[in-house]
């Protein structure tokens, strides 16, 4: 952690000294537009990007009941991007890309019989599988070795497949959380199936030190994930994105 503080105030101080250097129009191999152009001295090529994640997540729902009840607290994701440069004189990117992620949570409480009076423990897990495909804009502001690429878009996730498991007292039962069947027959109504796509707000800054990559980032669904609206179980994802990857 010390070397990665000192190698980020490193960056600060060569971005501080080239954005002096830029806009006192120094350097012999530019000419006087570009020299007096911030932007003028930083690459337009197209980069990809490998990475993987750990994301906290959290089901946000409407009403605080159910906060415990549905425990999806974690993911891990590994994904590819590619970005195209938008302009040849601004270091402005297209990002676009796909990453697959694994969600899972698990919340251990126990409850009293009200009438026996015995005491019982209950483990509730929830995992899921989804694609997610974000479109972003970033801007890339590179000084030497080091660059922050700070980025905004959209992303868009595809729900394959998820499960949620209710275990009492060593018996458990399982259900699909996309299946109606499954839902019904737990909660009397279909109507509180998961919905299996959901378009969400994507924003973050990326730290870039030659062709290593550390972000961190934010993705706010719009879409719910559950939306039964008349019995209050109406609930959207929120992820908090932390990734390290390798640029190319």
């Amino acid at each position: 952690m010390k070397k990665l503080f000192f190698l980020m105030v490193a960056c600060l101080v060569a971005t501080t000294a080239s954005a002096q250097f830029v806009n006192s129009g120094g350097g012999n191999s530019r000419s006087t537009a570009s020299s007096g152009n911030f932007f003028g001295q930083m690459s337009t090529d197209d980069y990809n990007r490998f990475y993987v994640g750990y994301n906290p997540t959290k089901i946000k729902w409407d009403e605080s009941e159910y906060e415990d009840s549905f425990p999806m607290s974690s993911s891990l994701s590994v994904g590819y991007l590619h970005a195209s440069s938008l302009s040849s004189q601004l270091p402005l990117f297209l990002e676009y890309g796909a990453n697959f992620q694994y969600s899972f949570g698990k919340e251990t409480d126990s409850y009293e019989d009200d009438y026996y009076g015995d005491e019982y423990e209950t483990e509730l897990s929830m995992n899921m599988y989804s694609l997610n495909i974000p479109v972003n804009l970033a801007l890339k502001l590179q000084f030497n070795d080091c660059a922050l690429t700070p980025y905004l878009g959209l992303n868009f996730r595809v729900n394959v497949a998820g499960s949620y498991k209710i275990s009492v007292e060593g018996e458990e039962e399982s259900m699909n959380i996309f299946s109606k069947s499954d839902m019904e027959d737990w909660w009397e109504t279909d109507e509180v199936t998961a919905k299996r796509f959901q378009a969400g707000l994507n924003f973050g800054v990326g730290f870039n030190y030659k062709n290593l990559y550390l972000g961190v980032g934010h993705i706010s669904d719009f879409s719910k994930i559950f939306n039964y609206s008349d019995a209050d179980f109406v609930g959207k994802i929120g992820v908090t994105t932390l990734t390290v990857g390798f640029n190319f």
